[in-house]
């Protein structure tokens, strides 16, 4: 046995751990605590049971806690874990298991939807956030006093699949970043119209995504903000006819519902902006 473990210990690889609050054993002795995203030496597998070495420390965790790198299916494990705890609204634990997965699966089939569910891991986090210091990847928005995601998975995936079904759903979240980044607008027309092209350029190059039809209500939503400051006839025109497109191109839906009330406060003439 003793050299079976030597051997072991010769091969060791990597993997992470999968659950918070896992006590790491030293013999028969609770010695620390490891949690979710932990990057632990594998040094080998036996009855169920894995030798590990952490921080020079060698001791045992059950297999049930861990996904061994080397493991055949430990790509799609990780995968399912981190898409796992996002459904289940646990952004922290999401967003550091995607970033595990984003670091040690660099060419997955699964990377480019993994980078955006590591984007919105890291939006849902950013209202949580308190101190600059405390997690990578947040800026702050001193006017408005918001923190706010960065967007750099977003960016990637833009560079890197621009072809799949993500890079409209990245653009998406940008502009709303960017939103969030310009907030508060103070009534700046050159501001608005800024966006406002953006939100026309996406709903042209994106026609055909999902994306599409809430591109559509906020360019709507944006046509009535300038209509309500500048008093432009023009932009409830614009307004009118995004929210009448938005009821022909999918009636029957919550979207349908939306443009309806914003045409009805459009003709009632009731602020969306300035209240």
């Amino acid at each position: 046995m003793i050299s079976l473990w030597v051997l072991l210990f010769i091969i060791a690889n990597q993997g992470v751990v999968i659950v918070d609050n896992v006590w790491f054993y030293e013999g028969d002795l609770k010695t620390r605590v490891i949690n979710t995203g932990d990057i632990i030496e594998i040094i080998g597998h036996l009855d169920g049971r894995v030798k590990v070495r952490i921080d020079g420390v060698v001791g045992e965790l059950s297999s049930g806690v861990l996904i061994d790198f080397d493991e055949e299916v430990a790509e799609d494990r990780l995968f399912i874990f981190a898409r796992g705890y996002y459904d289940q609204g646990e952004f922290g634990k999401a967003a550091v298991l995607f970033e595990t997965f984003i670091d040690y699966f660099k060419w997955s089939e699964y990377l480019a939807e993994a980078l955006y569910y590591y984007g919105m891991s890291k939006e849902e986090l950013a209202t949580r956030v308190s101190r600059a210091d405390t997690l990578a990847g947040f800026l702050f928005n001193e006017r408005y006093n918001i923190w706010y995601y960065s967007g750099d998975a977003y960016i990637d995936i833009l560079e890197d699949f621009g072809e799949t079904k993500f890079a409209s759903k990245a653009s998406y979240r940008l502009l709303h970043i960017l939103r969030m980044n310009n907030l508060p607008w103070n009534d700046s027309v050159p501001l608005i119209l800024e966006e406002l092209k953006m939100w026309e350029e996406f709903a042209a190059n994106y026609e055909t995504s999902d994306e599409y039809i809430p591109a559509l209500l906020e360019l709507g939503y944006l046509y009535r903000v300038l209509y309500e400051i500048t008093e432009d006839i023009k932009y409830r025109k614009s307004a009118t006819q995004i929210f009448q497109r938005v009821m022909e191109k999918q009636p029957n839906f919550s979207s349908s519902a939306q443009a309806k009330v914003h045409l009805y406060e459009l003709k009632k003439g009731e602020n969306i902006y300035k209240y």
